[in-house]
């Protein structure tokens, strides 16, 4: 019996890019959303206050983050957490609370980014809103300078 060899009739094995550009589509949009969700979580107006010896924060998990930006003009600080505006330092408790809560990491902490030119006492009343919260670890952002 004689085998015979088409030349003719080879099956050809196409390969489906449709598929494969919508998995990259979707890729590329999900990192440019997810880097566009970390800018928006802190505020770019605040000039954090430098250090000599600061400790870089290994694990990031588990921060609730309030921006305190300053404006000498009407000698009055404005409080962000995320994009969320909030006039008063007391209002900031229940969504800390609600945060730690929903959060559930033993090692939940406040991040406080506090504008340099931020008087004390507004920054006081943030450290008494998260102990009002019951909150015991709390962070300050620092710029390390250079010596």
């Amino acid at each position: 019996m004689k085998k015979k060899w088409f030349l003719g009739d080879e099956e050809e094995c196409t390969l489906q890019m449709g598929p494969m550009m919508d998995c990259v589509f979707l890729l590329i949009l999900y990192f440019v959303s997810v880097s566009t969700i970390d800018m928006v979580r802190i505020s770019k107006e605040v000039k954090l206050p430098g250090t000599h010896q600061g400790v870089v924060e290994k694990d990031e998990s588990g921060r609730f983050i309030i921006d305190i930006e300053w404006d000498e003009a009407i000698y009055e600080p404005t409080y962000k957490v995320g994009t969320i505006t909030v006039g008063n330092a007391q209002e900031l408790t229940p969504m800390i609370e609600r945060s730690a809560k929903t959060s559930k990491n033993p090692h939940f902490r406040v991040v406080l980014r506090t504008d340099r030119r931020v008087p004390y006492e507004f920054t006081q009343q943030i450290m008494a809103a998260v102990a009002d919260a019951n909150v015991p670890n709390m962070l300050f952002s620092t710029v390390e300078k250079e010596q």
